[in-house]
């Protein structure tokens, strides 16, 4: 039988509003900035108050003991405290994150402001279309209020490229997958896919795409017709839309100063650091170390880079950084059923060359990964953890 606990309502409301205030702070919605830094310790207090405590813990003991100890060498160096303490916190809490007790929540209202910010993404790149002085302005407002960028590269298609946006391959990923489990979700899917388009970035898309032949292709491979109908339907969009391709492939490698001249140039300056200190490549320069300086800015002042992955690779080193993807891949395999699994690789795919991945985003999914998609054992019925959902 399931304990008590796991059904009592006021536990699930609570810990529904929790992950809703959690997503609404990523989302920044408010645009308030002294409650931006507030996502990273909500997530971490709501991981804290559902924590339960299993021997499982001890699975995570080694990555726990190795950051610890690079956390104490970066501050016998003298690195700054509280960029250390920083990714010594989200390190942990990515991984704490799975140990909460899965509840069944309300999934609309945990994942309400996803969707907002999917209609907000959208409203916006299809209203600026049709002014060109309404576009350079909401671009320039976007810049200097810091919430990201808009542009275009044929005045038709606008890029929303907000904060908060990361969050949106998550929100079309689990719709998906539970497409057919309610109204909601099916709203939310296609609402999903419209903000995911509106906002632009190429890796969201991808992951998209792969996720909708995952998904449907089961069906696909049943229907020699719809193959044909998917074919005709990719050439003919790449036919249509090659000049606005070529494009944007130009401006994302065209000089060192563009999106992926930027990246080329965080591998660089990391493989010459490696190649200056065997020892940081293998053991790390230690968390919160600033990034080696590269040619295009100076990195020692950022606390994210655009590979992401990249800068927690340079202060763990690469065994640091395996222990902590083997730790990684053995909570989800632990913790969620397969549809979560491959939900939860395909939304780490979706940040791998943004600087998202291995942050508060990647807690909050793990929460709402393991509310929405748990692993059962055989003595749990399967209606018994099954989330909350509007009617079908």
């Amino acid at each position: 039988m399931i304990p008590q606990s796991r059904l009592r309502p006021g536990v699930s409301v609570a810990l529904s509003l929790g992950l809703f205030v959690a997503t609404f702070l990523l989302t920044r919605q408010t645009q308030i900035p002294a409650l931006s830094g507030l996502a990273a310790p909500w997530a971490l207090l709501v991981t804290i108050t559902y924590l339960r405590a299993s021997p499982a813990l001890g699975m995570i003991a080694p990555i726990a003991a190795y950051v610890s100890l690079s956390l104490l060498t970066s501050l016998a160096l003298g690195v700054d405290s509280g960029n250390a303490l920083r990714f010594y916190v989200i390190t942990l809490g990515t991984l704490l994150a799975f140990y909460i007790k899965p509840r069944r929540i309300s999934a609309p209202l945990a994942l309400l402001p996803l969707v907002l910010q999917a209609i907000v993404v959208a409203g916006i790149s299809l209203w600026i279309s049709q002014d060109d002085e309404l576009a350079i302005a909401a671009r320039i407002l976007a810049r200097e209020a810091n919430l990201g960028d808009i542009y275009t590269v044929n005045g038709i298609y606008y890029r929303v490229q907000l904060i908060g946006n990361a969050l949106l391959p998550l929100l079309f990923l689990v719709s998906l997958w539970k497409y057919r489990e309610g109204r909601f979700y099916r709203w939310a899917t296609w609402l999903s896919l419209l903000g995911v388009i509106a906002a632009g970035n190429l890796t969201y898309m991808l992951v998209v795409g792969l996720a909708a032949f995952i998904r449907l292709g089961a069906k696909l491979r049943k229907s020699v017709g719809a193959w044909l109908l998917v074919g005709a339907v990719l050439i003919a969009s790449v036919v249509a839309g090659w000049s606005d391709i070529e494009e944007v492939v130009e401006r994302k490698f065209e000089g060192s100063d563009s999106s992926m001249g930027v990246r080329f140039d965080q591998v660089d300056v990391l493989a010459t650091a490696w190649g200056d200190s065997p020892a940081t490549f293998l053991v790390g320069a230690g968390l919160g170390a600033p990034y080696p300086d590269g040619k295009e800015r100076n990195y020692s002042e950022y606390q994210y880079i655009e590979v992401q992955a990249l800068y927690m690779t340079y202060q763990l080193g690469v065994v640091g950084i395996l222990l902590y993807l083997g730790s990684l891949a053995a909570l989800v395999h632990r913790f969620l059923d397969p549809a979560g699994r491959t939900i939860f690789w395909l939304y780490l795919l979706s940040g791998c060359t943004n600087p998202t991945v291995l942050d508060t985003n990647q807690i909050v999914t793990a929460m709402l990964l393991v509310c929405l998609f748990p692993r059962r054992t055989q003595a749990e019925p399967m209606h018994a953890l099954r989330p909350v959902t509007s009617a079908a």
